[in-house]
């Protein structure tokens, strides 16, 4: 499904190391910055691209997150660095978009690195966190501090707040938002929901879930098989949702020898 209003955009993004180019996408809420550290990490072997999407971090904000049209933002990226190939790892929102560009574009790809998300509709798990933005009272904000502790009230995880917070910035004295608030509102329905994949991507691709999170069941595993054939499930025992984080190293070992060899090189659990 197109939508005129969906203009792609230049996303803004930080480039780092040298090889087969790997890009990273992050999920909602996040920008790159939540993946600086597993990007350094990479860029010892590769030619790591780690951005933000559109409405995200330092993109442009504009009418639409439709998956359509970050798709043609993440194909624009590459066209504008000659990239014909690249490995592609995404995390939540970013892992939905992975699966639907490998699908549209599967000769673009090589392998593919999904991060706690399935192939799937979700249900509306973040009411909560837009209620607690929402509490944040950006006009007479003084510090990040001051705007997790009016989170509270409706996020309770410490750590969740603290990433929530690192999206606020002060320009000319004045609190914000770096991801556009109303437009991730408006297309919430739209990205719980799945985008439908024509066929299936044959390539290689690793999907990461932690064990303490409840976005890749048992009962997700027969479709992740059908719609990728090639792929591999690995399970983090210490991880939630950003395995990145809670397990770093375990993450990184399990990407780092997936994409140098394939699912051969880790054990499914």
């Amino acid at each position: 499904m197109s939508h005129q209003k969906d203009l792609t955009v230049d996303l803004h993004f930080e480039e780092r190391g040298a090889g087969l180019p790997l890009i990273i996408m992050h999920g909602l809420f996040g920008s790159l910055a939540n993946w600086r550290t597993v990007a350094q990490s990479l860029s010892s072997r590769y030619r790591v691209i780690n951005v933000d999407l559109r409405n995200h971090g330092r993109s442009p904000h504009v009418a639409g997150l439709h998956y359509d049209a970050m798709a043609a933002d993440i194909l624009r990226l590459m066209d504008r660095l000659g990239l014909e190939r690249a490995h592609l790892l995404g995390h939540s929102l970013g892992g939905k978009l992975a699966m639907l560009l490998a699908d549209r574009e599967p000769e673009r790809f090589s392998r593919l690195v999904i991060v706690d998300i399935a192939p799937k509709a979700y249900p509306p798990w973040h009411k909560d966190v837009f209620a607690a933005l929402d509490a944040v009272d950006l006009n007479n904000l003084e510090s990040r501090a001051q705007a997790r502790d009016q989170m509270a009230k409706y996020v309770f995880e410490p750590e969740v707040r603290a990433f929530l917070a690192t999206n606020l910035e002060q320009k000319n004295g004045q609190w914000r938002w770096r991801f556009n608030l109303p437009e991730l509102k408006a297309a919430y329905k739209h990205i719980s929901d799945m985008p439908d994949l024509a066929g299936f991507y044959a390539g290689p691709a690793l999907f990461v879930r932690g064990a303490q999170s409840a976005y890749i069941e048992p009962a997700d595993e027969p479709v992740i098989i059908r719609d990728f054939p090639k792929s591999c499930i690995v399970t983090l025992q210490r991880a939630r949702h950003w395995p990145h984080i809670e397990d770093a190293k375990g993450f990184l070992d399990t990407v780092s020898r997936f994409l140098s060899r394939g699912c051969q090189g880790v054990a499914s659990t």
